[in-house]
């Protein structure tokens, strides 16, 4: 009796657990834990154990009747080198459409099944970066199947490899795809990186909405019957992350960059399969094959024709920008060779900058500046009570030269700079009698309206919009208009951030 009892058990689980496997949430469940599972060491890039989670991926897809892309002996993989390292695999299929013509245009989806290995003896298995997104992509190429009669364009499945050294799976796709000039062909390129935590992130992000045409019906969650919520961003605009979109936006290909965000434990060993939102998961899963399907039977064009900032592949001839910062006044008495204190200030205004390639530039300011310096006169020579204060609009003008390219880079700029005086006057900081006051500290006006001198910055583009630099300027002609004080010149330093417009 006791054997027929454990019998009907073992039959009541395998049943159940067949039953949830049958099921696309079950399905997604089983990949994740399988893909984030300790045994396979957190899937290093090129690694026997990121092969061995490629093979589980490859068994799924062959299972299912995906076609491979490449003419590869019946295989997904498509090996590549990374700093001569063999051993890297993308795993790519197709789903054939079946237009005459539009048929030979591709939408590609993907996201990768690296992961970040064993580090300090602890286990990163990237359950929500990235097996929730690698669960997703393949969901979707089965969900698609069954619909593959109604594919006009054909679609691109990808699990990439090595996404976490650098993009390096994605690139290795879009080179391979360009050498074979079919680069043009991809009409839209999708990566599906976490997608695992829903119900904690929100709602599902789609970044570059703006690189297509009428993206907000083509997003459109509930003319897909889709009760899932879509936050859309015209554009990637952040160059401290990027996803395996990149290769192929820098390309000219339309992209979206498809995420729940990062509120999971981002690049940590808790990101486990146990934390994952199942149910959230299954939504993202609906909503990404219905919008696939949309997007390969949609007719015309789907590219905007607009690129994000951070994917051109050169700077734009002209940026605007505005400009805040403070800076460091000095006096400097060259007869003396003597420099005095400096005070803080700040300044404001707006950036101009000519771009006449990657390297090279003409940059221009026009700040209204605010400067304060102590000055020492023989009358209170140790009580440093006397300020001098000047308000005026300062334009530098530098040729420019940076190393790296028009999102993350650092320069070296030279050249002049004209300043207009608007207002100066000395003050002292504490009352003073009359009988002690210098005779110039009465004149409206003790500064030269018009000042010039050289000048030098450095700096760091942050980003697309971002920009910070410390610049120093020398005064050249003398500061004061009375030819009885001793000649003097201003040594300002400054510190700028810079937010570019355009």
């Amino acid at each position: 009796m006791k054997q027929v009892f454990l019998i009907a058990t073992a039959l009541l689980l395998m049943s159940t657990t067949l039953g949830q496997n049958s099921t696309q949430r079950g399905r997604l469940e089983k990949h994740v834990y399988t893909l984030a599972a300790d045994s396979l060491n957190g899937r290093l890039g090129g690694s026997p154990d990121a092969q061995r989670a490629a093979a589980y991926i490859s068994r799924q897809w062959h299972d299912m009747g995906l076609k491979p892309f490449a003419n590869n002996d019946g295989k997904y993989n498509m090996p590549f080198e990374l700093r001569g390292r063999s051993g890297f695999s993308n795993l790519v299929a197709i789903i054939e459409g079946n237009d005459p013509v539009l048929k030979h245009e591709y939408i590609v989806i993907g996201g990768h099944y690296d992961h970040l290995g064993v580090r300090n003896g602890k286990i990163y298995n990237g359950a929500d970066d990235n097996a929730s997104g690698t669960a997703c992509v393949t969901e979707v190429a089965r969900n698609l199947l069954g619909h593959q009669n109604e594919l006009k364009r054909s679609v691109i499945v990808c699990a990439f490899d090595a996404e976490e050294m650098g993009l390096c799976g994605s690139s290795a796709l879009a080179e391979y795809m360009e050498k074979h000039n079919l680069i043009d062909r991809v009409k839209l390129m999708m990566s599906v990186d976490m997608v695992g935590w829903l119900k904690q992130g929100g709602s599902l992000t789609l970044e570059g909405t703006g690189t297509l045409l009428n993206s907000n019906q083509l997003t459109d969650a509930k003319s897909l019957g889709i009760p899932i919520k879509i936050t859309s961003k015209r554009f990637e605009n952040s160059v401290f992350t990027a996803t395996d979109t990149e290769p192929f936006a820098k390309r000219g290909v339309p992209t979206l960059a498809v995420t729940t965000g990062i509120k999971s434990p981002y690049h940590k060993p808790e990101d486990d399969a146990d934390l994952i939102d199942y149910e959230g998961l299954d939504l993202v899963t609906n909503f990404m094959a219905a919008f696939t399907l949309r997007a390969a039977n949609q007719p015309g064009q789907l590219a905007s024709g607009k690129v994000a900032p951070k994917h051109r592949n050169k700077a734009v001839p002209f940026n605007l920008g505005l400009s805040l910062g403070y800076n460091s006044n000095g006096l400097n008495f060259p007869e003396a060779a003597f420099n005095g204190k400096t005070l803080l200030g700040w300044h404001a205004g707006i950036a101009m900058q000519c771009n006449f390639n990657k390297s090279l530039s003409l940059h221009a300011d026009v700040l209204y500046s605010n400067t304060r310096s102590p000055y020492p006169d023989i009358h209170f020579l140790y009580n440093d009570i006397l300020r001098l204060r000047q308000q005026s609009v300062t334009v530098p003008l530098m040729l420019r030269y940076s190393i790296g390219d028009h999102t993350a880079a650092m320069y070296l700029s030279f050249g002049g700079y004209y300043s207009y005086n608007i207002n100066s006057q000395f003050s002292f900081t504490k009352e003073v009698a009359a009988i002690d006051k210098p005779a110039y500290t009465n004149s409206p006006q003790p500064c030269r309206t018009h000042q010039w001198g050289l000048g030098w910055d450095f700096g760091f583009r942050l980003g697309y919009n971002w920009d910070l630099r410390c610049a120093f300027l020398y005064q050249l002609n003398p500061l004061f208009n009375d030819a009885n004080m001793p000649r003097t010149l201003n040594t300002y330093t400054s510190f700028t951030l810079t937010y570019y417009l355009m």
